[in-house]
């Protein structure tokens, strides 16, 4: 019975409908109010469109061959638990407390292509999460994984995300991911991560995150 009139509702609305399409489209010269009311829908969409865009591209930063995007530090809580300590180009400190042996960094990275890359636009980033790893497998499986978003979700939609699953719309943005390879976390430790347009370069800048690296290769 609930379905019944449900679908009656339902059915009626539909009738209701049609009847004033028909009443609509009675009326002499409704063919130009309605191209001018889809262009006036469609302009406000595009601006609506094109402000999301700017804002989305507003949160990346350019990127040169390559280029210091921050600094990571390590301080050890307990075994296989450390505070990490970023401190990213703009001087802003965020900390984490990251599970396991190894630590990794990613950020989303934005080409041009076309005639956007003959004008000469360099390519931007930004920086999108940090996470810890297990040396062992059998940790890697059996424990909790620590991973930390770097950035805010894109306004409206993500461009990145965009670019990537609709390059139809976005003929001359190029959407990639750029991660460093898993480095050593050790008590005191310091790195300076820099990146280019492939992805990261994390690179010792004391003696405790030199040893680390050779101590781990």
């Amino acid at each position: 019975m609930q379905f019944s009139g449900l679908a009656f509702f339902i059915i009626l609305i539909a009738i209701a409908s049609l009847l004033f399409a028909v009443f609509i489209l009675w009326r002499p010269h409704w063919i130009l109010a309605w191209l001018k009311g889809s262009a006036g829908l469609g302009l406000i969409a595009l601006a609506v469109f094109l402000v999301f865009l700017a804002a989305n591209f507003n949160g990346y930063k350019g990127l040169s061959e390559e280029e210091p995007v921050a600094t990571l530090s390590f301080s050890q809580e307990s075994s296989q638990r450390y505070l990490a300590t970023l401190v990213d180009a703009s001087g802003v400190e965020s900390e984490f407390s990251l599970d396991g042996d190894l630590w990794q960094i990613d950020a989303k990275i934005i080409k041009w292509k076309g005639y956007l890359l003959a004008m000469g636009l360099a390519p931007g980033y930004k920086l999108d999460r940090i996470q810890g790893r297990y040396l062992s497998i059998e940790q890697e499986r059996r424990k909790s994984r620590t991973v930390y978003g770097l950035s805010s979700p894109g306004i409206g939609f993500d461009l990145w995300d965009a670019a990537r699953k609709n390059a139809f719309w976005l003929p001359g943005v190029d959407a990639s991911y750029g991660s460093a390879t898993f480095v050593p976390m050790a008590d005191g430790a310091i790195y300076a991560v820099n990146l280019s347009s492939t992805g990261f370069i994390a690179r010792p800048l004391n003696p405790t995150a030199e040893k680390a690296i050779a101590t781990w290769k």
